[in-house]
């Protein structure tokens, strides 16, 4: 997972998305996006550390999906439309950072989806953007 993050740090950092990281909020404090600002914020305190990839990939999607205000990770936000766009383009980017150097034959959405803890609501879409993935 270390990797990942790492990968993560560097696509922002491409994308001129400023991150910062903290150890000291609380367990329950989700991640934060200011895309006005090109900034997120990580919790890498997060209670549930297979979680990290995927809230910093849904923060980075709020600032390059341009939306509005300071946005709050939230898992099960499936029903409102910027936030499972944010997550939506998330699971693009982690799709393709993590998946960039595996094969087709030993590529498995179902590990994919357990390691990141992928919400539930997203397994579907996240299934699509593995195949469009390797359809490339």
């Amino acid at each position: 997972m270390d990797d990942l993050l790492t990968e993560l740090f560097e696509f922002a950092f491409e994308h001129g998305i400023a991150v910062t990281t903290t150890h000291v909020l609380s367990k329950d404090t989700p991640s934060v996006s200011r895309p006005s600002k090109n900034a997120i914020i990580v919790n890498m305190n997060w209670h549930t550390k297979k979680e990290i990839p995927m809230q910093f990939a849904h923060e980075i999607g709020h600032v390059l999906n341009e939306d509005k205000g300071t946005l709050y990770y939230c898992s099960t936000a499936s029903h409102n439309s910027i936030e499972y766009g944010a997550s939506k383009t998330g699971i693009k980017v982690l799709v393709s950072l993590y998946f960039q150097n595996v094969s087709p034959d030993e590529a498995n959405s179902n590990t994919f989806v357990k390691q990141l803890a992928i919400p539930s609501y997203m397994e579907p879409y996240t299934e699509d953007c593995i195949r469009e993935f390797y359809q490339k």
